[in-house]
């Protein structure tokens, strides 16, 4: 090991998401009764899932890869039954997999929250984030390729060689440029998201956090949200909505007739049984690759039409009243907005982890997910801790995903 990665490997969180997630199925979140003539314990199980998981490989090959490697480390002559199978170290993956659908959707959700608590509070004791968070919150889809059709199942027109997917709400947070997963939630048809968004954030204040911004994408555009959440002491920022009104005050910007910032009333739709409304400020933002000034002039003079030059202009909302100077500050809240495309890469690196599993069965798709999210968090924490541990003028050791799983596989072996 070189000399500046054993900072990492002395720390004692290096595989402790494992053994907790392994305490939290084998007390009280689900009882593992072993019979008396079982030879393998909850731990055998899951130890061939978390090593599928840091290798990327199918449940079957991950088994038969630790079977030999144990093998290989006992000595004497294996066993041989009398129908000819030869006796295992490991448990064979018919046996994994049996193993876990016996885990419950709900009770996958109460290992998610335990397992994803215990790494947060992990990072605010080694003072890798801080208490105040900014929360980001988006939706993942994830192909379905079996015949059900029933309410966990959501149609698509984004699918390879399908139409139907699982939906998924998750929730990360970002303290000090680390980006740590923090929830998912499995979502049905017809279930509304407010509570469950609401609920989630009540659930980081009661672990001792506190809420900066909330980002979201246009999908979340909700005056109830936005009261709620004001209401815990967070701030909005998410991109509005092209309605008239905030169509309207575009054009009086790029007129010259209104200011970059404004204040705008945002209000449930007509009709509901509760009526919500939330005061929110608008920051009108250039595209990527113009700035505000040039598009304005460029109108103005007659070089884009009124059309064209909407195209290159959006507002954000946020919750949060200016500070300092306006200009100054609308141009960093927008920047800032930019961060929330940290799950949305997170998404992508939970992808590349290794296969995708096409599984039937709901709660070993989200365990699959659950142990993804950990081993996300671990490369995260480690490579935070690693920068923090780092002599000054030394050189950084970069560390990555992949750098992360092989660390992992190694200690893994040998615990």
């Amino acid at each position: 090991m070189k000399a500046e990665l054993k900072p990492l490997f002395s720390n004692e969180y290096m595989l402790a998401f494992f053994k907790k997630f392994c305490d939290a199925i084998k007390s009280r979140t689900w009882g593992f009764k072993k019979a008396k003539n079982v030879r393998y314990d909850a731990e055998d199980f899951l130890r061939v899932f978390f090593y599928s998981e840091i290798t990327g490989k199918s449940i079957g090959s991950a088994s038969e890869r630790l079977n030999r490697y144990f093998l290989s480390k006992k000595k004497g002559k294996r066993k041989i039954y009398p129908d000819g199978r030869k006796k295992r170290e490991i448990p064979h993956q018919t046996d994994v997999n049996t193993f876990l659908r016996l885990i419950g959707l709900k009770k996958a959700r109460n290992l998610l929250r335990k397992c994803l608590d215990y790494q947060l509070k992990e990072a605010l004791y080694l003072e890798l984030i801080s208490k105040k968070v900014n929360v980001l919150i988006d939706f993942t889809e994830h192909s379905y390729y079996g015949k059900r059709d029933d309410k966990m199942i959501k149609g698509t027109n984004r699918g390879k060689g399908t139409k139907k997917m699982r939906h998924y709400l998750g929730f990360s947070i970002l303290s000090r440029g680390i980006h740590l997963y923090a929830g998912l939630e499995h979502i049905a048809k017809g279930q509304l998201k407010v509570p469950i968004i609401i609920k989630f954030l009540e659930h980081l204040i009661e672990l001792g956090f506190e809420l900066n911004y909330v980002m979201m994408d246009r999908e979340f555009y909700n005056a109830e949200l936005l009261y709620e959440i004001k209401g815990l002491k967070g701030n909005i920022l998410m991109p509005a909505k092209a309605y008239k009104k905030i169509t309207k005050i575009i054009e009086e910007c790029l007129n010259g007739t209104g200011k970059r910032v404004r204040k705008y009333t945002f209000l449930s739709a007509p009709g509901k049984e509760f009526q919500f409304f939330q005061n929110v400020y608008l920051i009108i933002k250039a595209k990527k690759g113009h700035t505000l000034l040039s598009v304005k002039r460029a109108f103005q003079k007659g070089k884009l039409t009124l059309k064209d030059a909407r195209k290159l202009i959006y507002a954000i909302m946020t919750t949060q009243k200016p500070r300092g100077q306006s200009s100054s500050w609308a141009s960093r809240t927008s920047r800032f907005y930019k961060k929330r495309w940290f799950i949305e890469t997170g998404f992508r690196d939970l992808n590349r982890m290794g296969r995708l599993w096409k599984s039937k069965y709901d709660n070993t798709r989200y365990l699959d997910m659950l142990v993804r999210m950990l081993l996300y968090n671990s490369w995260k924490i480690n490579r935070a801790y690693l920068e923090k541990c780092q002599k000054k003028g030394y050189k950084t050791q970069a560390w990555t995903l992949q750098d992360n799983q092989d660390a992992l596989e190694e200690i893994f072996l040998n615990t």
